[in-house]
C-alpha cells in the first residue's frame, strides 16, 4: 500500500516576506491605537464645537447641523470653489 504525504514548504523569499508573529501583534496594536486616537479626536472636536454659540459657528463657516460631519471629514470639500473647480486648471496670476 502506498501512502502519499503532501506538504507545503515556503521558499526563503516567502518566509522573509511574511511578517513574524511579533510584527503582526505590533501592527494590530498600532492599528487599534490609531483607531482610538481618531475616535478621541472626533469626540474632542464635537465637544469643542458644540459649546460654541450659533453666531461663532457662523463666523467660522459652520452650521450646528454640520458639526458631526465636520468632525468626521474635516473641511474637505466644504467650499464651492473646491467642489466645482477642476483640479487640472492652474490659476493665472
Amino acid at each position: 500500500m502506498m501512502q502519499v504525504v503532501l506538504t507545503q514548504a515556503l521558499s526563503r523569499a516567502e518566509e522573509q516576506a511574511r511578517p513574524g508573529l511579533w510584527a503582526r501583534v505590533v501592527g494590530w496594536g498600532h492599528g487599534r491605537w490609531e483607531a482610538h486616537r481618531q475616535q478621541r479626536r472626533y469626540r474632542n472636536t464635537v465637544r469643542a464645537l458644540s459649546v460654541l454659540d450659533d453666531r461663532t459657528l457662523h463666523d467660522i463657516g459652520l452650521e450646528r447641523s454640520e458639526i458631526t460631519s465636520y468632525a468626521t471629514r474635516g473641511g474637505e470639500g466644504r467650499h464651492p470653489v473646491d467642489r466645482f473647480m477642476p483640479r487640472y486648471i492652474t490659476p493665472m496670476f
